[in-house]
């Protein structure tokens, strides 16, 4: 089950890719990228690329971040 919430957050990056980011009062440092992707997203508004990540995080929470025109939000959260 999973938690959609689309908000804005802080991220560190190494070579372009999250290594933690700042949400709910706290820092969430990645242990692993599980997985990354692109998408479009509605290019017809004109919506650019956005470059998603699945990550893991050292307490073994897992989360999707994605970066929009070097605009990091936090995507969705995983239970």
């Amino acid at each position: 089950m999973s938690k959609i919430i689309d908000a804005p957050v802080l991220v560190i990056t190494e070579s372009e890719k999250p290594r933690r980011f700042f949400w709910f009062k706290r820092w969430v440092n990645v242990a692993k990228i599980m997985d990354e992707w692109r998408e479009t997203g509605c290019w017809w508004e004109d919506e650019r690329e956005k470059s998603f990540f699945r990550v893991l995080s050292l307490e073994g929470s897992i989360y999707e971040v994605y970066n929009q025109e070097k605009q990091w939000n936090l995507y969705k959260v995983y239970d």
